[in-house]
């Protein structure tokens, strides 16, 4: 059958993927925001319709158990996964051509490029600093756990000032507060731009 690559939408709050051999085939995850590989210069619209069954999971085959049925448009600008649309039902290829042109109009545009590229810079450039800060403390971490180790004590006024030190100073497995460090919910420092999204109108207000 061959390799597929993967975009990734959301639907109704849930991941959904979209595969497709339209692009390198090989097996590439893609998200807004990303260049594809194999990916066309311009402003490129695909398609496709899906089936879906009660559960929300893809299904394929006329003898599928479908639940819903929806046609997915994909939007690449120079090769860049910009945007996606979805629409209920199995569209008729009128509409289709209709929904098709209207995208390429809407992205053909270069200042909506633009303030989407600036964008996905800015949060590309957020999620770097979070990984660099996770990356820090799990280097902390294997610090600390070698002193332990070597029957050092975590004294001072900041021996015990993270909590990552103090559950290795219980007693914690070093791999586990490493995990704990790395999941989601792990606390961290916040970072500049990660609270609050920048006012665009600022400069102008009295």
């Amino acid at each position: 059958m061959g390799m597929f690559d993967t975009l990734h939408i959301e639907l109704d709050g849930r991941d959904l993927k979209i595969q497709t051999k339209r692009f390198e085939c090989s097996l590439g995850n893609y998200r807004l925001g990303d260049w594809i590989f194999g990916s066309l210069p311009g402003v490129r619209v695909y398609f496709d319709q899906i089936q879906l069954d009660a559960a929300g999971q893809r299904v394929y085959g006329a003898d599928a158990e479908c639940a819903r049925q929806m046609t997915v448009f994909i939007v690449l600008t120079q090769g860049v996964f910009v945007d996606y649309l979805v629409k209920e039902g199995e569209l008729a290829a009128e509409a289709i051509e209709t929904v098709l042109r209207e995208l390429r109009e809407r992205w053909s545009d270069s200042a909506r490029l633009q303030a989407f590229l600036v964008e996905t810079l800015r949060t590309q450039q957020q999620r770097m600093v979070a990984l660099q800060q996770r990356l820090g403390r799990v280097q902390s971490i294997i610090t600390t756990a070698r002193r332990l180790k070597a029957g050092e004590a975590l004294d001072g006024i900041f021996g015990l000032i993270h909590e990552e030190d103090r559950k290795l100073a219980a007693g914690d497995d070093p791999l586990e507060v490493i995990a704990w460090v790395l999941s989601d919910m792990a606390p961290g420092a916040p970072f500049c731009g990660e609270c609050t999204a920048p006012d665009p109108l600022e400069e102008y207000r009295l």
